[in-house]
């Protein structure tokens, strides 16, 4: 958060607070991932057996039934109520109107509480209800049509169209956002409408809808809607989804861990910009949770979120912590798709991110594909993010410790930042092997660091540097110390045809050597992935940096031998090093 100012005891307690809870054991990952101090990360291993499965199928089901396979519960939720510790429940095809609340927790890793699409199916999860009331013609323009809102349709007092995307109550505390208060379109309602299952936009106000197709206006306090449909369509021959719910999948209790949710499709949350950071599959300040292949989209502020959600929110007596994350997709949120704060311990890896951030405010300084906060011993690996709308494809922000960011592919970010962002950090990180490609902003970029490590990186065609490492900007401070910046090592990095060339920088830094920025020719096909390179220069001697043993694809480096980019070799004939890769769209 640029030119923001944490509580300073909180961020001391942020970084001086080990997490309290079970110590599972810990096992290596393959290969072995050394953080920036030199040790090992390692994480728990989930035990994917269980004493007892229940079964849902919207269709056949009843919650009456006892969920056995032959007599099925009918709804997610009615398992939640039953499922204990070592026990799973099955989701049988189909669309679940629901917003699916855990009521209680595993107690380790061989004793989850699991969640899971059954295989094959198309399990959709949707925080949102087609609208079967009658439109009327609007005067608003030609082809638009209105509704009121009923009110039997938000339940719980939770109505996304007359609760602004920040309240006067959120904004209290984030006083580096507070020039955007009172301002559109924070203070637009937060619900979203969907025609046949595509998002219509949000226009400020009433007139627009004249001058756009796919819009839609919402008169303040939320008691009616108007639409202007795509292709000018009569909303009452489509199907028209309004959001209902903050949520799709989160507790309501805080602190529950060891959860496991697989393979379902989570989306049309009406949830709110953070802080707090409140998403559409949120862990509500959980620990041990592993998130892995879902599609979670549709969001009008936050896909996953992972830690403390708000510093002001009371705290469980378990850390957030120790989160997998792994091979989601996640798409078409609105400020984030995956976020953290205080992100401890925890995986973030293998994600597919799409066209997030497309709400244009970034520069309330919350927007991003991935946005973790004060990451301590957190790895962010081999995720690919595509078209990241207003804001970097992953942000580090504040007070980073011993964190690594590797391997990622990130392409099409706009941003003021770049593709990648570290903030305000004074211990050591990594950011290494990832190649970025195609940013409006930097390829690399930090403010208010010092000491942090850039390496073994590819990126190409940003609109600014390579790398910009700006250095101070605020007066900040971090456990009572100014912050930053300078004494960075950007080392063994390749830079092709950005802009602003190799390195931006005012401050002297600790080690600039090995990059290589000339003779390089290059090409990205992002549909398959496919980096096409070679080098027709000299190319720089590289010292080795020990905690690197792998390249980008998994070969290991030699112990004596490195040369710039992510990559064993630099090809000196076109060599296309990156296929095989699932395509971007």
């Amino acid at each position: 958060m640029p030119g923001s100012v944490l509580p300073l005891l909180v961020v001391t307690a942020f970084l001086a607070e080990e997490p309290k809870m079970p110590e599972p054991e810990l096992k290596s990952l393959d290969p072995p991932v050394l953080l920036p101090n030199g040790q090992e990360f390692k994480m728990w291993k989930p035990v994917l057996e269980f004493a007892k499965t229940y079964y849902v199928d919207g269709s056949t089901g009843s919650d009456e039934n006892p969920g056995t396979k032959e007599k099925p519960f009918k709804t997610i939720q009615r398992a939640a109520e039953a499922l204990q510790p070592g026990e799973r429940v099955i989701v049988g095809a189909g669309v679940y109107r629901e917003w699916v609340r855990p009521r209680r927790g595993g107690t380790g890793p061989d004793k989850l509480i699991s969640y899971q699409a059954a295989p094959g199916a198309d399990v959709v999860i949707r925080g949102s209800r087609v609208v079967k009331e009658a439109w009327v013609s609007s005067s608003a323009a030609k082809g638009a049509w209105e509704l009121g809102l009923p009110s039997d349709y938000f339940q719980g007092g939770y109505n996304p169209f007359a609760i602004p995307n920040i309240t006067p109550e959120q904004f209290k505390p984030m006083d580096w956002a507070h020039r955007w208060e009172g301002k559109k379109p924070y203070t637009l309602p937060r619900g979203l409408v969907f025609q046949n299952g595509r998002r219509l936009r949000q226009t400020d106000e009433r007139a627009d809808l004249a001058n756009e197709l796919g819009t839609y206006w919402v008169e303040p306090k939320g008691p009616r809607l108007c639409v202007r449909l795509f292709g000018d369509a009569d909303p009452n021959k489509a199907t028209m989804e309004i959001t209902t719910q903050q949520c799709v999948f989160a507790p309501e209790e805080i602190g529950l861990g060891y959860i496991h949710v697989k393979g379902f499709t989570i989306e049309h949350a009406g949830n709110p910009f953070p802080f707090p950071q409140s998403g559409a599959l949120s862990t509500w300040r959980g620990h041990h949770w592993l998130i892995e292949g879902n599609t979670v989209r549709q969001a009008n502020g936050v896909g996953i979120d992972i830690g403390d959600q708000f510093w002001g929110l009371p705290q469980p007596k378990t850390k957030p912590a120790w989160h997998i994350v792994r091979r989601n997709t996640v798409t078409d949120c609105g400020v984030c798709g995956i976020q953290g704060l205080a992100t401890t311990n925890s995986l973030v890896e293998e994600n597919l991110l799409r066209n997030n951030a497309f709400h244009p405010v970034e520069q309330y300084w919350e927007t991003g594909s991935i946005k973790l906060h004060c990451n301590n011993g957190t790895l962010i690996r081999r995720n690919r993010i595509f078209d990241t709308l207003h804001g970097c494809g992953i942000w580090m922000d504040f007070a980073n410790v011993n964190s690594r960011c590797c391997e990622n592919i990130i392409v099409g970010s706009r941003t003021v930042h770049g593709g990648i962002f570290i903030e305000a950090s004074l211990e050591p990180n990594l950011i290494d092997r990832n190649v970025i490609w195609d940013t409006q902003g930097a390829g690399l970029y930090e403010h208010d660091c010092r000491g942090q490590t850039f390496a073994h990186n590819f990126i190409g065609n940003s609109s600014g540097p390579a790398l910009l490492l700006r250095g101070r900007i605020t007066d900040r401070k971090l456990n009572g110390q100014p912050l930053g910046g300078g004494m960075h090592v950007a080392v063994n990095n390749v830079s092709f045809d950005n802009k602003g060339g190799l390195i931006s920088t005012k401050d002297p830094q600790a080690d600039t050597g090995g990059n290589l920025d000339k003779g390089i020719v290059a090409s990205f096909d992002r549909d398959t992935l496919t980096l096409t390179w070679h080098v027709t220069g000299d190319v720089p001697a590289c010292a080795p940096l020990k905690l690197l043993t792998h390249d980008l694809l998994g070969k290991p480096l030699p112990a004596d031998k490195r040369v710039p980019g992510p990559f064993c070799d630099v090809p000196r004939t076109l060599t296309a090093v990156l296929g095989g890769g699932e395509k971007a769209k």
